[in-house]
């Protein structure tokens, strides 16, 4: 009987199959999502990170599981952003913390 192969302890991530994502996040106080390539639950909560449209933006601090983000009715993009996400064919998904 022939060796099985080594079972993988690692969880592929999903883009590897399905392409990079852009994860649209509001900041803090402001009216306007923003992307970013790196998944924001690994930031930690108040960092700055710069966003793909080339502004600084500062990671929000997460909602208590009893309350519903504030964040979350904010529709509106960056255009800068937008802009990179569209070029890069990127697949969008909006982060809600």
């Amino acid at each position: 009987m022939a060796a099985q192969p080594a079972l993988s302890t690692t969880t592929p991530s999903p883009s590897k199959y399905f392409g990079e994502v852009a994860y649209w996040i509001c900041p803090r106080g402001s009216g306007v999502r923003h992307a970013t390539t790196t998944r924001p639950g690994a930031l930690v909560n108040g960092s700055a990170i710069k966003a793909l449209g080339g502004c600084a933006i500062t990671v929000p601090m997460a909602t208590p599981n009893d309350r519903v983000p504030r964040s979350r009715p904010v529709t509106a993009q960056c255009e800068d952003c937008k802009a990179v996400v569209v070029e890069r064919g990127l697949i969008s998904r909006i982060w809600d913390f």
